[in-house]
């Protein structure tokens, strides 16, 4: 190991430990998704506490898991703060003794937004369609991959201000704070941060919010092809329409099938 710092949980701290002498261990300690993540553990710690009965010699019970260390495998940045980071988490079960999965990509939340347009056609037709981006995804890889307007959050705990950020800069769109419903929080309340699209190994969740949106007819023709996103920071992003009712066939996005499930559920719900 070559350094070693110190993670806050709770009371008590654990170590924080890099792999090599190139990653800053002080920069990645303050990674706001590295103190979130300490956070949750220390409320899960203590909510199993709670929950838990004493020893039969009255000494309290020990936590289903055990997390004992967190190493730092890898460091991504962008530009001179950290985007990401490659996570160890060393645990064990309590009951077996055996470790369970640790690994953890770590990349904070991020927003994302269904936008709903509702226009009228010169025949007299009222639809209701959703606004999709096509951009480059390197991971699949896809050169043109279909889903809703979306983007990391940037540590400040604004979702709704993101939201509006990113149909701006993706879309070209301009919202009202207002005119944004969080379906994450009508769903769970303060329960949980988001929806996780992928829990076994990254922290990543997602806050899903809705718009309506009324367009004149033209405007909506307008939007298909479109252009967005920041070019100069390798943005490369066009816009394309899809009925709502398609919607789901249209693009195999978590975030978009995550969005259209919790609007389904809101609305029998009554909440929305």
């Amino acid at each position: 190991m070559a350094s070693k710092y110190a993670l806050k949980i709770g009371s008590r701290s654990i170590p924080l430990v890099a792999t090599n002498d190139k990653i800053n261990l002080k920069q990645v300690s303050e990674f706001k998704p590295l103190l979130a993540w300490a956070q949750n553990l220390a409320k899960e710690e203590a909510a199993s506490a709670n929950h838990n009965s004493n020893n039969a010699d009255g000494t309290p019970t020990k936590p289903p898991v055990s997390v004992v260390k967190v190493e730092v495998k890898s460091v991504d940045y962008f530009g001179s703060r950290i985007g990401f980071t490659n996570l160890s988490v060393d645990a064990t079960l309590t009951e077996s003794g055996q470790k369970p999965p640790g690994l953890v990509f770590m990349r904070g939340g991020a927003v994302a937004v269904l936008l709903i347009v509702k226009s009228t056609s010169p025949s007299g037709e009222v639809s209701e369609h959703i606004v999709l981006t096509k951009q480059p995804r390197l991971s699949i890889p896809s050169f043109n991959f279909p889903e809703i307007p979306a983007g990391m959050l940037d540590g400040s705990g604004d979702f709704v201000g993101k939201c509006t950020e990113e149909l701006k800069e993706e879309c070209g769109i301009t919202l009202d704070h207002n005119s944004l419903i969080d379906m994450t929080e009508l769903a769970y309340g303060d329960r949980w941060d988001g929806v996780y699209p992928s829990a076994g190994g990254c922290d990543e969740f997602l806050r899903l919010f809705v718009c309506y949106k009324d367009l004149e007819w033209d405007e909506l023709q307008a939007l298909e092809g479109r252009l967005g996103g920041l070019r100069d920071q390798g943005e490369s992003i066009s816009l394309s329409l899809v009925a709502l009712k398609d919607a789901y066939k249209a693009a195999p996005d978590a975030k978009l099938l995550s969005s259209l499930a919790l609007l389904n559920a809101l609305k029998v719900d009554g909440k929305l």
